[in-house]
């Protein structure tokens, strides 16, 4: 556990310098809590080797004293005399020095006489005393090293003070009788024994245990005190701010969303942002308001109590809005957006693409573009997203050779109609005049007569003909549908997201390939043969 104590004020770090601090006291724990598992578990090996890195990585007496009681309990007298020594060199004011150079004395005599004992030994089987040739391990010479409690009290914690300003004097007291009233600055306090004397910044080793830092009063600040609870194998770092004469408490917020604005006892959002997801700081002891935001996510308000000298993690799930967007653009110069049969707006080419803020959840969309054929299908807005959408709106397919065909049926229908009457009238003066004897074989509205209804039935057959073609193409559609492409959903105001920007398509392929190839030509050539007479007709549409 890393505790991390101090008033917020003007003199505080900046977050850089606090983020920095709080990663390495992260490594610094890390290499500490995992060496103290497999202490614990029995791995002496392996807590060696961790602690020894720790020192490494961070030269902290704590990491010296207690890779030298695993290498006590491995029986390796040499590695473990090497680690206590350099204990008491690079931390001679350590409140267990004392201790700590008894150990290094009772580790030497125990090495010596295992010495003295292999040597007589040796010296017997030279002279023949001894069968066997070899000295006996068991055989009554005492173990290398006195064995270490298997209790996990017996690893040391690494304990960081400072002050703001630096340079102020403090003292540790150590609770040394379990009865004991809790401590009272400037007053006699029996079961209480002074163990550390020094000015900040001061890196303790110390023991389990119940201790009190007095922070003494230095030029015009207070005196600032705190209690502290010391469990093996951890690390603790305290930080007072003087002017305030108080410590405090360390904050921590993460959220399932990296990157969240935190906000502390600031819910009107009228100061900057606290930080960002995650995020510690020192903060006040007492009660808090956490308030925590990001674009797409539902506030979350949550309410922290700390007391002095504490570290807690606030964990916070944030919840996605009920509300999405959809963002449209298409490759058409113009498009009008229904959203479940409602006027949503229009985008036009060149414009930022059109946001449509929708309830999350399915609806009808409906594109249309002046030209080209409609889209309508059924969207899904997701949650407290931006779902990006592009509109292919397709042409129409061009009719233009359809109606042309039937205009020219049309013509050639009211042609045929116009000669067919004709026929039918001259036919009828003819039999009138037959009748009545008075007919000429050589009258020439016979062979009009002849013309006329040659001329009907040519009328009658090429009308029909392209009657027909105009209602197949009328038909027709060789395009396909107007469609929608959906892109991967965005988070709201996404900054590394650059917002696309509509632009005049050119002319689809398919569509400049209908305009090519319906052009319609006709052409219509009188055909006269010696027993008949009719027209020829040719061309495309």
């Amino acid at each position: 556990m890393v505790l991390a104590l101090a008033l917020a004020g003007p003199s505080m770090a900046t977050a850089q310098n606090q983020d920095a601090l709080a990663q390495k006291l992260d490594a610094i724990r890390g290499r500490m809590e995992k060496g103290q598992a497999l202490f614990v578990a029995q791995d002496y090996s392996g807590a060696a080797a961790l602690f020894d890195a720790g020192f490494r990585e961070h030269p902290y007496s704590a990491f010296l004293f207690n890779s030298g009681v695993c290498y006590q309990k491995l029986k390796d007298v040499d590695k473990a005399l090497e680690r206590f020594r350099e204990y008491v060199r690079i931390d001679p004011q350590a409140p267990d020095v004392e201790r700590v150079k008894e150990r290094i004395a009772a580790l030497e005599a125990a090495l010596a006489a295992a010495q003295a004992a292999t040597a007589a030994q040796a010296a017997q089987v030279a002279d023949g005393g001894v069968e066997g040739g070899a000295p006996d391990a068991d055989a009554g010479v005492p173990a290398v090293a006195p064995d270490v409690p298997e209790d996990r009290s017996t690893m040391k914690s690494l304990v960081v003070i400072e002050t703001e300003p630096p340079d102020a004097p403090l003292r540790l007291y150590a609770k040394t009788q379990e009865g004991a009233r809790p401590y009272t600055h400037g007053q006699e306090n029996p079961g209480w024994q002074e163990v550390v004397s020094a000015r900040a910044p001061a890196s303790l080793t110390l023991g389990i245990g119940r201790y009190h830092i007095v922070v003494e009063k230095f030029r015009d600040f207070n005196v600032s005190q705190a209690d502290i609870d010391v469990a093996p194998g951890h690390v603790l770092h305290f930080k007072a701010n003087l002017s305030q004469g108080a410590f405090m408490a360390f904050l921590r917020v993460s959220a399932n969303v990296p990157g969240a604005a935190v906000y502390v006892d600031d819910n009107a959002k009228k100061k900057s942002v606290w930080g960002k997801t995650p995020h510690g700081e020192l903060v006040p002891a007492g009660k808090h308001a956490v308030l925590i935001e990001a674009p797409g996510f539902q506030p979350l308000l949550q309410q922290v109590s700390l007391v002095q000298g504490e570290q807690k993690e606030l964990q916070a799930k944030l919840a996605r809005v009920n509300y999405g967007y959809l963002r449209i653009t298409s490759n058409a110069p113009e498009v009008s957006v229904k959203i479940d049969e409602k006027a949503a707006g229009r985008w036009r080419s060149g414009e930022v693409p059109l946001d449509v803020k929708l309830d999350s959840g399915k609806h009808k969309l409906t594109v249309s573009s002046s030209g080209r054929k409609d889209y309508d299908g059924i969207v899904d807005v997701p949650r407290g997203q931006v779902l990006p959408l592009q509109a292919n709106m397709i042409p129409k397919y061009p009719r233009g050779a359809a109606w042309t065909q039937a205009a020219i049926s049309v013509a050639f229908l009211g042609a045929a109609i116009y000669l067919g009457s004709e026929s039918n009238r001259l036919h009828d003066d003819l039999k009138a005049d037959q009748n009545d004897g008075v007919l000429d074989q050589e009258d020439s509205r016979i062979a009009r007569g002849r013309w006329f209804a040659v001329g009907a039935d040519a009328g009658f057959a090429i009308g029909g003909v392209l009657g027909a073609l105009a209602t197949y193409n009328f038909i027709r559609d060789p395009l396909p549908e107007s469609s929608v492409q959906l892109r991967r959903p965005l988070e709201f105001d996404d900054p590394t997201q650059r917002r696309p920007v509509a632009r005049l398509s050119a002319p689809l392929p398919l569509e400049r390939h209908a305009r090519e190839q319906h052009r319609p030509s006709l052409e219509i050539l009188p055909s006269v043969g010696a027993t008949s007479s009719g027209f020829s007709i040719g061309g495309k549409f």
